[in-house]
């Protein structure tokens, strides 16, 4: 039975269950106020089903939550589940303005491999030569080379992340922008509404008095508001110079040097670019922050040569590809299924999230069935225990095609989010490989055509594996009951997270 047919299934046995037990146990005056909701609930499901154009699992994760508890999901799909999110028509212009700017000053990479010609019409980003990348393997590794890189900025700063946690690390980050802005270093800084909603205004008030200029994505400042919540930019990201620029996994926080009583040590990668792909990294950032301003003639001030300089500094090839929800189409998504169909011998993916729709697990179980190795590892020990056991939910359909699964070290986690293909071609950035990251959030990602960060990252692979352990069948069909049953729930509503 494929995955969707379980799933509608569930769909069906829970709503059969639900009204047999409301019938029987229930008041009468309380089973017509709850039938009320639930057929306002399934009429509503019946839209989602009908008319939005989510992947399977996503609808069938919203018709469960409302079918579960149809007042509270209600409530919940009323705020978080609408599919509102639109650039306005200054905010577009402006974005496209920028985009024709930046690929009149790119000079493309000629000639081509069949795969990055193909990735180049897709997503419309230029494969671009003349780099230096630099795999940065962990919390100490990434901090030491961003605040070292910041302290030598001589023109600008452009700094976003999902998540700042106002701690030590922070705090540090914080008294870095602030000198480089008292040296009259341009400083723009930006933090998604929701990730950073914790973010205090003394915080942000202390960064505008330096005449940083701060900006929130989405920022939910009100009950109105929270309809946005859904809508989150996961994206980490620094750019300095327009020569030099970080892209991955780390958010700025201690847990992401390992200061955490949950986890012995954080597992994470992060990437150092320069050369002229920075200009790319520096478009993903802009168009943020031009979405951010809102404001007609905002891209005009970015439109100079200083803010896209093209210097080579190497022969490291690569792309920066970016989307999210006010994209018409799913372009990093797309650009991740590409590399998958080219791979011929290997796929290695690194992931704390795996949760995937039905056409990248299709994508998968047909490559391993092909003969092609897929080694897949995921965390032993979950951060949030919804995404955790959700990704239980797909062992078996993945162990069964040939995949090997590993679980990282259970004291530890992994949060890495990268992807090497025959050790030839690889993919870092923010994106997981999930729903909500090919389908809800906004990401950014890498992809590597050429150099040595591409073995060091297979290298680094294999040391993770190492520190992992491979499930198999026989471990599957030796789960406790109560195990399998918070798999498969967890599973139909990590599509939510």
């Amino acid at each position: 039975m494929n995955q969707t047919l379980r799933q509608f299934s569930m769909v069906l046995f829970v709503t059969i269950i639900t009204f047999l037990l409301i019938f029987i146990f229930l008041p009468q005056f309380i089973w017509i106020i709850f039938s009320f909701f639930e057929l306002i609930s399934i009429l509503l499901s019946m839209y989602i089903v009908f008319r939005r154009k989510d992947v399977t699992s996503v609808k069938v994760a919203w018709v469960l939550t409302l079918y579960f508890v149809p007042v509270v999901g209600l409530f919940l799909y009323l705020f978080f589940g609408r599919s509102n999110l639109k650039s306005s028509a200054v905010q577009r212009r402006e974005q496209d303005r920028l985009i024709r700017y930046v690929n009149l000053n790119t000079k493309p990479l000629k000639p081509l491999s069949r795969l990055e010609d193909k990735n180049e019409r897709l997503s419309k980003k230029s494969v671009v030569g003349g780099n230096q990348f630099v795999v940065l393997k962990d919390g100490e590794e990434t901090f030491s080379a961003i605040f070292a890189a910041l302290h030598e900025a001589k023109h600008h700063i452009h700094l976003f992340y999902f998540i700042i946690k106002e701690d030590e690390l922070a705090d540090k980050l914080r008294r870095i922008l602030i000198k480089k802005a008292s040296e009259g270093i341009k400083v723009r800084f930006g933090v998604d509404g929701l990730g950073s909603v914790k973010l205090s205004d003394e915080y942000l008030d202390s960064l505008k008095a330096a005449q940083i200029e701060v900006e929130i994505f989405n920022p939910i400042q009100s009950f109105y508001h929270i309809a946005r919540a859904n809508w989150r930019n996961h994206r980490k990201v620094i750019v300095i110079d327009g020569t030099l620029g970080f892209v991955g996994g780390l958010n700025i926080g201690n847990e992401y040097l390992g200061i955490t009583p949950k986890f012995s040590h954080w597992r994470d990668t992060h990437l150092q670019i320069k050369g002229p792909l920075v200009t790319q990294l520096q478009e993903s950032f802009l168009y943020d922050w031009l979405y951010m301003k809102n404001s007609a003639g905002s891209a005009s001030e970015f439109m100079l040569e200083s803010y896209f300089p093209t210097v080579e500094v190497g022969s490291d090839e690569g792309q920066v590809i970016y989307g999210g929800p006010y994209d018409k189409e799913r372009l990093v998504r797309d650009v991740l299924f590409n590399l998958i169909d080219s791979a011929k011998e290997k796929i290695s993916i690194a992931s704390p999230y795996f949760v995937p729709d039905d056409e990248l697990l299709a994508l998968l179980r047909r490559v391993a069935r092909n003969g092609v190795s897929v080694e897949i590892i995921i965390p032993g020990k979950g951060d949030r225990k919804l995404s955790y056991y959700g990704n239980d939910f797909y062992l078996e359909d993945l162990i069964s095609a040939g995949i090997h699964v590993y679980k990282y070290d259970d004291t530890a986690f992994l949060h890495c989010k990268v992807m090497i293909i025959d050790e030839q071609v690889a993919t870092i950035g923010s994106t997981n490989f999930d729903i909500r990251s090919f389908d809800i959030n906004h990401e950014v990602s890498a992809i590597l055509y050429s150099g040595q960060a591409i073995q060091k990252l297979a290298d680094d692979f294999k040391t993770d594996r190492t520190n992992a352990k491979r499930i198999t069948a026989q471990d599957l069909a030796q789960r406790s009951t109560w195990k399998k049953i918070k798999g498969k729930i967890c599973g139909l509503f990590a599509p939510l997270l």
